[in-house]
């Protein structure tokens, strides 16, 4: 998953800064995905050697990576590849693991990655709420670059309620683009869509607990 957050291995000299996820570091020689019809093999670099993004997830391969065996391969990080197909977002609320998109995403307004990938999605049933994986990951490293989380995928104290705000933002769409009374209660399910989400990205789905029950409660 490129810069990614979750159990992780760390070189013993800190000044390395190597870090190795453990999907990367027990990959198998081959393996399948329900979303590709072809035998995935693995590679420590993409044997093309040309710029390459992940079909799942839209950003660039730059390690390990799994593809398919067609002349235009799709490529795939090993840890995109152990995202869970079904997530329960709370109220009997169901996310779905999607290939394609139903309808455009709600943080984009497009059906593709900025890098013109198709990406993978989450998608609510009904389709109320869709987004990106790409998406998604794209507004944790914002907040990660301004220390809303540490290393290994766990929220700063002192950032929780900042990550509250954050997930209340205009950052997330509002399905339809409604802004009736009802307003309130769509921004507060749409965000708990999204931090439902990155927590199976960050790979440990009780990181965000904590920030949930005191949104829901401060809500």
């Amino acid at each position: 998953m490129g810069l990614g957050f979750g159990p992780c291995y760390e070189c013993e000299h800190e000044a390395c800064g190597f870090y190795l996820h453990e999907e990367c570091a027990n990959a198998a020689p081959s393996t399948s995905h329900p979303f590709s019809k072809c035998s995935l093999k693995f590679h420590y670099n993409a044997p093309q050697g040309d710029e390459r993004y992940c079909d799942a997830c839209g950003e660039d391969v730059s390690g390990f990576v799994y593809q398919c065996s067609h002349k235009h391969p799709h490529d795939y990080h090993p840890r995109c590849l152990k995202l869970p197909r079904t997530l329960t977002a709370g109220d009997g609320l169901i996310l779905q693991l999607r290939k394609e998109l139903p309808s455009k995403c709600l943080r984009c307004g497009s059906r593709k990655t900025s890098n013109r990938i198709q990406g993978w999605c989450y998608v609510s049933s009904p389709d109320r709420y869709c987004y990106h994986i790409a998406c998604v990951k794209e507004m944790i490293l914002e907040k990660w670059r301004k220390d809303y989380f540490t290393p290994d995928g766990n929220v700063n104290d002192e950032n929780n309620l900042a990550l509250q705000t954050f997930s209340e933002s205009r950052e997330i769409a509002l399905p339809g683009g409604r802004s009736s009374s009802k307003a309130t209660q769509i921004w507060r399910k749409a965000a708990t869509v999204i931090m439902v989400i990155i927590s199976a990205l960050f790979g440990e789905p009780s990181a965000l607990i904590s920030v949930l029950v005191q949104y829901w409660l401060s809500s």
